[in-house]
């Protein structure tokens, strides 16, 4: 038997689930005192608890009904949902109340008529003690706001908060060389990637906190080549830390603990992309176990051999990061063509063959375009067109030629024969 199942079960029932139970439990139970019960109170305390029922069930009509009226186009169903569970918990609230006053009406009052001093008594002890506390404890002056809060903007009514963009990579370390290093070992894993755009990957460095983030896309895409690369970035940081500082952090222990997380969920991943992340029997579960072993060694080994090679680099990423607290591609891209991987090294690449894809990657890059060139290209365009005109122009023939060359010749005669007869 699964006993857990139920507990799944539990939470898949809606929200409004329990409270119609509870509803329905404590009508049925005051229906069950109405016929049966023996102590009954008098007439007007029952036709009142009976009244109270009947008003709450108006009254959590009247609550659903009104989510309904104000909700906003798009909002009718989740309106729906919190209207049925406001009044379905207001009316299970006044049905147990009223449940509860009936059946125990007549034994208090029975009881209050034959201790009436005792009743008494502790009535005033009661209220000595309310007293006391009020003036004892004073309430609470209330909160002055400061100018600052008395000059922010004011949001406007129904503005919703944008959830936070969740890095793919974070890492906290105290000492800030460390922390250094371990963003640097990331960022040299992304080399050869064509994942990288200035809108979409940035390294983030919160010095008050001591906190490394990267952002980026790879963390949305859930593929056997991606995760096999992700278990490459988890050790990157603990590596170069090794590499530039000799010895390695807490950090290094959290990377670890995501590591086996996500190399459990590597070696369990079947070819329609879903987990079977749970072992059929303790033999399964240690192969498992020692698999994930030999990957975390075989990965450690090729990242500390990246960070050996790319030793350099990774020096001049750390003085980059002291003086810039958010790179993007940019600005790391000149780092990113010198880094050297070792063979087996993974890549994040999205897949080539795919044509939309390789239509959304493909960036063709142009000159920045200024007033000036402008004028120049229509410089160079004229002359280019005068010169097409010049070519295209139609050319003497050579028959045409000579007999022009023939009639100056003779002119030329009758000039110099005309000046001998004279």
């Amino acid at each position: 038997m699964r006993l857990h199942n139920l507990k799944d079960a539990g939470t898949l029932l809606p929200q409004w689930a329990v409270p119609c139970l509870l509803n329905v439990g404590f009508l049925g139970l005051y229906v069950l005192a109405v016929y049966s019960y023996g102590s009954k109170p008098s007439d007007e305390v029952a036709s009142a608890c009976t009244a109270a029922i009947l008003l709450s069930l108006v009254i959590a009509t009247l609550l659903l009904v009104r989510e309904i009226v104000v909700a906003q186009s798009g909002d009718v169903a989740r309106a729906v949902g919190k209207g049925v569970v406001s009044a379905l918990n207001l009316s299970w609230a006044i049905t147990c109340l009223s449940f509860l006053c009936y059946i125990s009406w007549a034994p208090a009052a029975e009881y209050v008529a034959g201790n009436v001093g005792l009743v008494a008594t502790g009535v005033g002890a009661l209220a000595l003690v309310v007293a006391g506390s009020y003036i004892a404890f004073p309430s609470k002056t209330p909160d002055v706001p400061d100018a600052t809060n008395s000059q922010a903007l004011t949001a406007v009514a129904g503005i919703k908060q944008s959830v936070a963009q969740m890095p793919t990579f974070q890492v906290t370390v105290a000492d800030l060389t460390r922390l250094l290093a371990h963003q640097a070992g990331r960022a040299i894993g992304y080399a050869g990637s064509n994942v990288l755009f200035d809108d979409t990957f940035s390294l983030e460095l919160d010095v008050n906190n001591r906190v490394a983030k990267v952002y980026s896309n790879t963390n949305l895409v859930w593929t056997a080549d991606f995760m096999y690369w992700r278990l490459h970035m988890l050790m990157m940081g603990s590596a170069a830390e090794q590499v530039l500082t000799g010895s390695s952090s807490q950090a290094a222990l959290d990377d670890l603990t995501s590591f086996d997380e996500l190399a459990a969920k590597y070696l369990m991943l079947g070819h329609d992309r879903t987990f079977n992340a749970t072992p059929a029997n303790i033999h399964e579960a240690q192969i498992k176990a020692s698999r994930i072993t030999m990957l975390r060694r075989s990965v450690y080994d090729r990242c500390h051999a990246a960070c050996l090679v790319n030793q350099k680099v990774l020096i001049e990423l750390v003085k980059l990061m002291r003086t810039r607290s958010v790179l993007t591609y940019g600005d790391i891209r000149g780092h990113l063509d010198r880094v050297e991987m070792p063979d087996g090294f993974p890549v994040a690449r999205f897949d080539d063959d795919e044509i939309l894809r390789k239509a959304l990657l493909t960036h063709d890059e142009h000159d920045e375009v200024t007033l000036e060139g402008t004028f120049e290209q229509a410089h160079v365009d004229q002359e280019s067109s005068d010169r097409t005109t010049n070519q295209n122009a139609p050319q003497p023939s050579h028959a045409s030629v000579r007999s022009r060359e023939k009639g100056d010749a003779a002119n030329e005669e009758d000039v110099g024969f005309s000046t001998i007869t004279a």
